[in-house]
């Protein structure tokens, strides 16, 4: 009897990640991060932008979006595989943290960068960080530039809602531009560094789904469940460093 309920359990989907909205047809229930899915359930997307992604112990990552997600199939068969590779953005030799130049610009992604609230990335030495010496944002809203200044300490630089959603909040899918001022030889600059669009998120919300990839894949190679999750958050917010990744759990 335990080897059987081992075996069921094994056999189980478990929802890792949910854009729009779904449901499971068999429970009638709407479906939440964590749910576990059998193979006979069916899930039913209640929009053409919705997207469900799952772990498997067997099948890794996969994913139930509106192509696949067939009327009258179940989940062992609209579950399919992700296909995505992205190259580990890992540590580099004497790391003193990112070059902006570099970490912001992000064409596998479709140029798109996980931001997660709160949490610094390390910026190198290269760029002094004072009152005088920052990074800002731009972007353009109903004709009019916005500014923001990032704020930043000795551990990195912060993407808190006092650069996204304070007065006039930034629209999902908007392109940002990445600026450096300084003084140099006693003069103002202001450098564009990078074009991007960010990809704002919580940092419980990012650690939730971190949790079930590492409890559900049935993965214990530190390796390969780092690169799940990279994979995955590349996938569905945007690229993120091996650095970045440790900060944020």
């Amino acid at each position: 009897m335990i080897v059987c309920m081992s075996f069921m359990q094994e056999d189980n989907f478990y929802i890792i990640y949910i854009k729009g909205n779904a449901m499971n047809a068999v429970s009638s229930r709407g479906l939440r991060l964590g749910d576990a899915l059998k193979p006979t359930d069916k899930v039913v997307l209640q929009d053409a932008n919705s997207k469900v992604v799952l772990i498997h112990v067997k099948r890794g990552r996969l994913e139930i979006t509106p192509k696949s997600a067939g009327k009258d199939l179940t989940v062992k068969d609209q579950a399919v595989a992700v296909q995505s590779e992205y190259k580990i953005i890992s540590r580099p030799i004497n790391y003193e943290g990112y070059n902006p130049r570099t970490y912001f610009h992000s064409p596998e992604t479709n140029n798109r960068v996980l931001l997660v609230m709160g949490v610094p990335l390390k910026i190198i030495p290269f760029y002094k960080l004072d009152s005088q010496n920052f990074f800002y944002l731009t972007w353009e809203d109903k004709g009019q530039q916005i500014v923001r200044k990032i704020p930043a300490s000795d551990r990195g630089i912060y993407f808190n809602s006092s650069v996204f959603s304070a007065g006039t909040p930034l629209a999902a899918g908007q392109k940002v531009k990445f600026f450096y001022q300084h003084y140099e030889y006693g003069m103002l600059k202001n450098d564009e560094l990078a074009e991007f669009i960010p990809v704002i998120a919580p940092l419980s919300e990012i650690n939730q789904q971190i949790y079930l990839i590492k409890k559900f894949s049935g993965q214990k190679e530190p390796r390969v469940i780092n690169a799940l999750i990279t994979a995955h958050l590349n996938d569905n917010y945007g690229k993120v460093g091996s650095e970045y990744l440790h900060s944020i759990r």
